[in-house]
């Protein structure tokens, strides 16, 4: 059972075209001249420029370059908007391997647990997955032994299920939503807990030892051998089956990068371990960037970007993540809306109190998708839908929904320039440190996520963006892979490299 989409060869989406000439039109073709000219002033907020894009990304590039660098000891040092944190996993998978692997992620109240049996040629893979849901009394109490005692319950069911006895002790990697400081491949202290979770005791914890602990209280065959971030398991979910895979993407509610660096570039790494054996400075490991975190003054925040920010619970920080992801996007479009509205720009009324528009976050991001593929011009029926049916704003003009259909498409065609130039500041570190490509090799960049693969013209758009900024040479040697069902399957992709890591070097396949 394959979960990717082929990679898509970057010859076809990476056309010779500059990343702003195919940003939507601004003009109407059913407005009055009233609303013609807002929308013109309205679709120069919203527009990149060649300089503001290279300067995004010679920003970020310096960034990177600070998450990687030993922490400066003067006064005026300032902690770096990208993280750049290990993940210590080393080496490439080369689609040859097998094996059985486990993998289990919690994601909010899901629990998913998995089985991956790799048959290698070439990344051949077999899965079997069962989705559990934690019940409310189990997400907060005195002691988190409860709630690990559950999902031991819920493993020991799976593999009941799958016919999988407890005589075979399997390795596992774990992937959790908690703020976990991530200290060696297998070991991680739980910084805090989120998405409603409320233990006290679990603060501090090593999330490897707990789970360990209570597995093997239940006689469970399982050895955890690592910590996975979800970006990781994107890149390495890939790579299994597209062994020249060296960066991963998430992209949909939160957004976030992972990419192989050399361990010599790594100053603050190597300075934390001063005494390290494991890893050569001609290593390859796996960087997890955290990019959701940048900031940058080149950001040119829209009226309505700053009432966002405004208005969130994580003021003036995440400005990426807030102009170009799922949790966001749909809220940008509600807020120009709704201006449009004061403006008189759009005839409808949003004051009903049947209509939805009137509160923050009820224009969904998935409802952009359909406006944008809305081709009916004749009508716009499907924006009609939306805005009639989804939204209750009641009766709306032909001009309306044309401008509704515009403004989705300038904030999405934003986003996913935004996204695009982000890329090509990973692919150009990699390529200015030799990291990325050899004399005649190309590399793969895997993404998923709910934005990327449901939004029907989020992916060209990404690629005309990154080819616009890396140089010819780099771009014809370049491929985007879109991933489905990555991150659990990445988990057990993890497992397998921490026991290819264990092995001599003669030893690995």
């Amino acid at each position: 059972m394959s979960a990717y989409t082929e990679v898509v060869p970057s010859s076809d989406p990476m056309t010779d075209t500059d990343a702003l000439s195919t940003t939507p039109p601004s003009h109407l073709s059913y407005g009055s001249p009233h609303q013609q000219l807002a929308m013109n002033h309205l679709y120069e907020q919203f527009q990149l420029s060649d300089t503001i894009l290279n300067n995004i990304v010679h920003s970020f590039q310096k960034e990177m370059k600070a998450g990687l660098a030993t922490p400066s000891t003067t006064p005026a040092s300032r902690s770096n908007d990208l993280k750049m944190i290990p993940s210590y996993v080393t080496g490439y998978p080369s689609g040859n391997e097998k094996g059985t692997y486990l993998a289990l992620e919690i994601s909010g109240v899901d629990i998913y647990v998995c089985q991956v049996k790799l048959k290698g040629e070439g990344g051949k893979l077999a899965i079997n997955q069962y989705q559990y849901k934690i019940p409310d009394h189990l997400t907060a109490g005195d002691d988190i032994c409860i709630l690990i005692d559950y999902v031991a319950d819920c493993v020991s069911d799976f593999q009941r299920r799958i016919g999988s006895g407890h005589q075979t002790v399997y390795s596992m990697a774990i992937s959790i939503g908690f703020a976990v400081r991530q200290t060696s491949l297998n070991r991680g202290t739980i910084l805090a807990l989120e998405h409603g979770f409320e233990f006290p005791n679990a603060i501090g914890s090593d999330v490897v030892a707990l789970f360990h602990s209570r597995f093997h209280a239940k006689g469970l065959g399982i050895n955890i051998v690592a910590l996975a971030n979800d970006t990781v398991c994107t890149l390495l979910a890939h790579a299994y089956q597209h062994p020249s895979t060296r960066i991963g993407i998430v992209h949909c509610a939160g957004t976030n990068c992972a990419y192989y660096d050399k361990v010599s570039n790594m100053q603050k790494f190597l300075a934390q371990h001063p005494k390290e054996q494991q890893f050569s400075q001609t290593t390859d490991m796996i960087i997890n960037t955290e990019w959701c975190t940048f900031q940058s003054d080149d950001f040119p925040m829209s009226v309505y970007d700053r009432q966002l920010d405004m208005e969130s619970n994580n003021k003036g920080i995440h400005t990426f993540e807030k102009m170009t992801t799922g949790m966001y996007l749909g809220e940008i479009v509600r807020q120009v809306l709704t201006g449009l509205v004061d403006q008189q720009v759009l005839s409808f009324d949003v004051d009903d109190e049947d209509c939805l528009l009137r509160f923050p976050y009820h224009f969904d991001t998935s409802y952009m998708y359909v406006c944008e593929a809305d081709d009916d011009w004749d009508h716009l029926e499907d924006t009609r839908v939306v805005l009639e049916e989804m939204c209750k704003v009641g009766v709306t003009t032909l001009a309306d929904r044309e401008i509704v259909k515009r403004v989705c498409e300038w904030v999405g065609h934003r986003a996913a320039v935004l996204l695009g130039a982000a890329t090509a500041s990973i692919v150009k570190h990699m390529v200015e440190c030799g990291v990325a490509l050899g004399s005649d090799e190309g590399f793969a960049i895997s993404i998923s996520g709910n934005v990327y693969k449901d939004y029907p013209s989020f992916h060209p758009r990404v690629c005309e963006s990154l080819k616009a900024l890396i140089p010819d040479e780099v771009a014809s040697k370049l491929s985007v892979g879109v991933v489905k069902h990555s991150r659990i399957v990445g988990a057990a992709i993890v497992a397998m490299m921490a026991e290819k890591m264990d092995q001599p070097q003669e030893d690995v396949l």
